[in-house]
């Protein structure tokens, strides 16, 4: 019998109880004020724009720092999580795996950008379908972690492949998280964002968990 939802938490659990907790908590700080610095030109240039009324500075600051810094940063810090989550569930967690997503930002970013152009236009047919096959694409950023040399649409195929027959179990185990994140949610108002990095270790490695299990339905 595959696991449960409970038991791929326990899992997570106890590989983060294993010394990865704590480096993981702190890896996502650092990538919390990487984004920061990283959006900090952005930000100065927007600033600028507004107090002096210039609108071609506000543009500019928009299209040299908006589309390759952030999009960027948004693709590295994903890389990172997965490849910490998956470090984690594998008994290798190293606080320098904050950034390991450096040289995989773009691609990751890309990833992310076609699946959601697939999931979009699956959504135009009708929501359910939409919601399907966003639960078929959800390994792809783990798949492309374990695979940085493939396409965005190999991983994809891959994850697919995996997600076969297992959509509803990645469900339970993702609703079992949702009083975890009103908790989160909450705290954030108090902790000005920086609370989520308390409970991301722990979803992101039972996500890890999850295909770890899925490879080894399929023997891998």
């Amino acid at each position: 019998m595959p696991p449960t939802a409970k038991e791929i938490r326990a899992q997570a659990w106890e590989a983060l109880r294993e010394g990865a907790y704590w480096p993981f908590v702190g890896a996502l700080f650092v990538l919390s004020f990487i984004t920061v610095g990283f959006a900090l030109p952005l930000i100065i240039g927007l600033f600028i724009g507004v107090l002096t009324k210039t609108d071609e500075i506000c543009a500019v600051s928009i299209v040299l720092g908006l589309v390759p810094i952030l999009y960027f940063t948004v693709g590295l810090v994903n890389y990172s999580q997965v490849r910490m989550s998956l470090a984690t569930i594998r008994r290798e967690m190293r606080f320098e795996l904050f950034w390991s997503g450096w040289g995989h930002g773009w691609k990751m970013f890309w990833l992310n950008m076609v699946v959601a152009m697939y999931v979009q236009l699956w959504a135009l047919l009708l929501i359910v379908p939409g919601i399907v096959k966003a639960f078929s694409y959800a390994m792809a950023p783990y798949v492309f972690a374990d695979h940085p040399d493939w396409t965005a649409n190999e991983c994809i195929t891959e994850s697919r492949r995996l997600m076969d027959g297992n959509k509803w179990r990645f469900f339970c185990l993702a609703i079992s998280f949702f009083g975890w994140w009103l908790l989160a949610l909450a705290a954030n108002y108090i902790a000005q964002g920086f609370a989520i990095n308390f409970l991301l270790p722990y979803c992101n490695t039972a996500f890890a968990a999850f295909y770890e299990d899925l490879k080894a339905q399929r023997g891998m």
